[in-house]
């Protein structure tokens, strides 16, 4: 990283040196999701039969891990009818000295039936590994209902209630399934026609107490025909922890976004 910097003005290197290490798919987090058909003709009308996004940038961590990261954000989405689906992945890298100082996977699918006026079914699937928060790798299955509220031409709200299992395995622990419980909110505002914020998150609560909490802060602003610029700020906190490492890691990203 430190040669990277060191040659900043040869951005053409920087760039092949970024799309190196930055392979990965990830259905983005703060991307207006599909809505209920009921309202396909408001603002928030349901997008082609696919459509995604594919992002490059860079990404700053806290907590146990802390470094300037490579990051990639994209996004892959599929609606037909009452069905949707979203899948999601997000990668984050980075070395020093010779030594990984991040190294983070997120992957998530939900999948989603229209059952009634902005109601919803949906079956979520999460999976998360990084090594500098605890864990070997965390795994959680929920299905549940979810509730769409358009509250202007502007901003709407979905939340989320569901139950499921979480498998999961702490650095110097022993593997373990529980039952788990989550909530899920996300608030977005499109604050002009090509530009929107949104506020999301989701708590996990598993029966041994080992319950997660995060927090996606998002900004996506357009640059040049399909192309955004995409800021992001994602908190996480573990409510058990190994020893030597720390409740609350943050993320923060920069982005450059293709829309197709």
């Amino acid at each position: 990283m430190c040669f990277l910097f060191n040659q900043w003005p040869a951005w053409m290197a920087f760039m092949a040196f970024m799309a190196f290490f930055s392979v990965s798919v990830q259905a983005m987090a703060d991307e207006p999701d599909v809505t209920p058909s009921v309202i396909s003709k408001s603002e928030f009308a349901k997008k082609p039969e696919w459509s995604g996004t594919v992002g490059l940038g860079l990404s700053s961590s806290t907590g146990t891990s802390q470094a300037l990261n490579l990051n990639t954000d994209d996004a892959l989405l599929w609606h037909r009818g009452l069905w949707s689906n979203q899948s999601r992945l997000l990668y984050n890298y980075a070395t020093s000295q010779g030594e990984v100082s991040a190294d983070r996977l997120d992957v998530s699918n939900q999948t989603r039936y229209d059952i009634a006026l902005q109601q919803y079914l949906f079956a979520n699937l999460n999976y998360h590994r990084n090594h500098f928060d605890g864990y070997y790798f965390r795994a959680d299955e929920t299905l549940g209902y979810g509730h769409f509220f358009v509250l202007n031409q502007v901003s709407h709200l979905r939340l989320e209630a569901g139950a499921g299992v979480r498998q999961s395995h702490p650095i110097g622990g022993v593997y373990s399934t529980h039952p788990i419980a989550r909530l899920y909110g996300k608030y977005l505002w499109k604050f002009n026609p090509h530009a929107h914020l949104s506020e999301a998150v989701d708590a996990i609560l598993a029966d041994n107490g080992a319950n997660t909490y995060n927090s996606i802060f998002t900004v996506v602003s357009p640059l040049y025909g399909p192309l955004n610029l995409r800021l992001a700020f994602i908190a996480t906190y573990n409510a058990k922890v190994q020893p030597g490492f720390r409740p609350m890691n943050t993320l923060t990203t920069i982005n450059l976004a293709y829309n197709f």
